[in-house]
């Protein structure tokens, strides 16, 4: 399998694991001293406990949770690569019929280990948000 699909594969995971709420699946998807960032808040997240806490503390609070990627644009030099890719994030909160969705974009650095490609740095920059309140159910 080629770096560039293996490397498609370890953000196919994160995702995949992220929209199920499974963390052990998203965190094997980092170094053990990666960071996770999000500019816009100015938030920078080190250490698999930290980054974990944050995301399931986020996801907590909804009804579902939905990420999808694009396929990434992938850049490998030897045991290094860069990628960078669009992401959709949409759920609905538990405790009110509102919905949310959010637009961004992924750059990452990655490193190949003895496990596979493994983020030691993910940068998420917000390219715009909804929040939209639901209409009543109709029907069954």
């Amino acid at each position: 399998m080629s770096a560039e699909v293996e490397i498609q594969q370890t953000l196919n995971r994160y995702t995949e694991g992220a929209s199920r709420g499974d963390w052990q699946q998203v965190l094997s998807t980092f170094t053990a001293d990666a960071t996770w960032e999000i500019p816009a808040i100015g938030a920078c997240y080190q250490d698999h406990a930290v980054i974990r806490q944050v995301m399931a503390a986020f996801v907590g609070q909804m009804k579902y949770f939905v990420q999808i990627n694009s396929p990434a644009m992938i850049t490998v030099d030897g045991d290094k690569a860069t990628a960078r890719s669009i992401i959709r994030e949409c759920g609905k909160f538990s405790d009110r019929d509102e919905a949310l969705e959010i637009f961004g974009c992924y750059s990452d650095e990655l490193i190949r280990t003895p496990e596979g490609w493994r983020f030691t740095r993910r940068v998420f920059n917000a390219l715009g948000q909804h929040r939209f309140k639901l209409l009543p159910e109709q029907g069954g």
